[in-house]
């Protein structure tokens, strides 16, 4: 336990000191490795996984090739300590991407189901480094409908492009299946910024303004659960209203509904302990006679402020407060 909390030291330090420093290809992709592995194990698990695909797989008589993975690093921006940190959130979403799209192929060469045809597609759903749950999709119809039952005033900072204009996205084709991923991945990038912490307390020593970086992380990410959730409850209504046999198969989906529940509870605590911590965060700043507070969508240090979304969250709470959504959702839940 020493030496584990001695090397964790060890490495902060040397993540502190590169802190202003411009780094080269190779000392961005190895910071990006490192901290990803002393940090996320989920995000560990992810990028391993995906350095360790094939690019062919035998599931019972088909073969199926795939494209090239992107690589992890594809997904950085910047040159700095600084910059390197606030991109993981998106290096592992986008990797999350593409572990749902193709691990699964590695789950059915593993175990193959017997009435597996080629054009059958799944999603493998990595909930946590020891969990993930593939699901096979059904039937579906275009996101892209939602457009003549979401109002304005609900057409949040994800409504386009996910949702409108009409496109290829996944989160629009596979309807319900893709909107989920993008819940999965919104979940996996936040789970990666909030697991970061201990190098904005570490940093905050020298410069408490450092939190807002942490804070600016989040928040994006935090809008994105009140988001998702919104487009597949008004997916599941739509399906319930409009393509009853559709509603019928998500309903006798277990798998899915299962993946549903568990990112669904897994973000909702994630985003509870996130305003635990930000709560306890402030209260630690003010003791020290640092002022920090949350006025008007904004939270401050020292006289600088941060979105928050709070505005955004707090219309989409309300509408999720509505007895149909409540409804909808927990219908739709695994006991």
């Amino acid at each position: 336990m020493r030496i584990s909390i001695l090397l964790n030291m060890l490495f902060l330090a040397s993540v502190i000191s590169l802190q202003a420093q411009h780094l080269n290809e190779s000392q961005q992709i190895r910071l990006m490795n490192d901290l990803i592995k002393a940090y996320s194990p989920e995000g560990q698990q992810i990028v391993t996984s995906l350095s360790k695909l094939p690019r062919k797989f035998k599931i019972n008589q088909a073969t199926i090739t795939t494209g090239g993975i992107t690589k992890p690093e594809r997904w950085l921006s910047g040159k700095t300590a600084e910059d390197i940190r606030s991109s993981l959130s998106t290096v592992i979403h986008e990797s999350s991407h593409s572990f749902t799209s193709y691990y699964g192929y590695q789950m059915l060469t593993q175990n193959p189901p017997e009435d597996y045809q080629f054009e059958d597609d799944y999603s493998a759903f990595l909930i946590s480094a020891e969990n993930i749950i593939l699901v096979k999709h059904t039937e579906v119809f275009n996101s892209n409908e939602l457009k003549k039952d979401i109002p304005k005033d609900l057409r949040t900072f994800r409504y386009s492009p996910y949702i409108s204009p009409k496109s290829n996205l996944g989160s629009q084709k596979q309807g319900i299946y893709g909107l989920l991923d993008e819940f999965n991945a919104y979940y996996q990038g936040n789970l990666m910024s909030y697991n970061l912490y201990p190098i904005y307390q570490k940093l905050a020593t020298e410069n408490p303004n450092i939190y807002q970086e942490y804070i600016q992380n989040m928040s994006s990410d935090r809008l994105a659960f009140y988001e998702f959730k919104y487009f597949m409850l008004a997916y599941l209504r739509r399906a319930k209203t409009e393509y009853p046999a559709i509603y019928r198969a998500f309903l006798d989906n277990t798998p899915l509904r299962e993946a549903y529940k568990q990112i669904h509870n897994g973000y909702q605590e994630l985003l509870n302990a996130h305003d635990n911590r930000l709560s306890e965060l402030m209260e630690t700043l003010n003791s020290q006679g640092i002022e920090s507070y949350l006025e008007d969508e904004y939270f401050y240090v020292e006289n600088r402020g941060v979105g928050m979304n709070t505005g955004e969250i707090l219309v989409l709470k309300t509408e999720l407060l509505k007895p149909e959504y409540i409804s909808l959702h927990n219908e739709f839940l695994i006991n």
